[in-house]
């Protein structure tokens, strides 16, 4: 049975689509970019068709939210 990608996040910016994109990876979660060089080379198509995207695999899309989840919080936290 094939594997369904699914959209994890849309992102208005390629820089923290790439950063999220390199987060999941270095934790074992592969992903893909959709729709990045329009919106790369138009930043206004990143408001039209749910913009720029990343995908998951379905069966890794609760993980991969877990991931960046705690990610931020950690730091966030660093931050302060």
């Amino acid at each position: 049975m094939e594997e369904k990608l699914i959209t994890l996040r849309n992102y208005e910016s390629m820089v923290d689509a790439l950063f999220d994109q390199e987060v999941l990876r270095d934790n074992g979660i592969e992903c893909a970019l959709n729709n990045g060089d329009a919106v790369d080379l138009y930043p206004m198509f990143g408001k039209i068709n749910d913009g720029l995207r990343i995908l998951v695999f379905e069966n890794d899309y609760e993980k991969a939210l877990s991931i960046l989840d705690e990610y931020k919080t950690l730091t966030t936290n660093e931050m302060h």
